[in-house]
């Protein structure tokens, strides 16, 4: 992953993008992926899973860009995986994740 302004790329460009329109979706991605972050870092002893992120973030995002930010922050180390699972939107189990302990104290 490359870097832009300093923050890690997190747009995946599958589909070819270029110009402008790959500029706007990586300058997409890394807000939600830092709106996400903001989320776990207020709720830090809290497990929440993808479709609880959705219901609780602002904005109307796809379910796979939340799962993109979500595996980002985790290889990043912002947030763990945890043993725990609920039911998503379809009644299938999800994991939750939560803030790493190690990242409560860091802005």
């Amino acid at each position: 992953m490359g870097l832009i302004n300093g923050l890690r790329d997190a747009f995946y460009n599958t589909t070819n993008e270029t110009g402008e329109d790959l500029k706007e979706h990586r300058e997409r991605a890394i807000s939600q992926e830092e709106a996400i972050e903001s989320l776990y870092r207020s709720h830090p002893d809290r497990a929440i899973g993808p479709w609880q992120v959705e219901k609780l973030i602002e904005g109307e995002w796809p379910i796979t860009s939340i799962r993109r930010a979500i595996t980002n922050l985790t290889k990043r180390g912002v947030l763990v995986k945890t043993d725990h699972k609920r039911r998503g939107r379809h009644g299938r189990p999800e994991y939750m994740w939560q803030l790493n302990p190690s990242m409560e104290a860091q802005p």
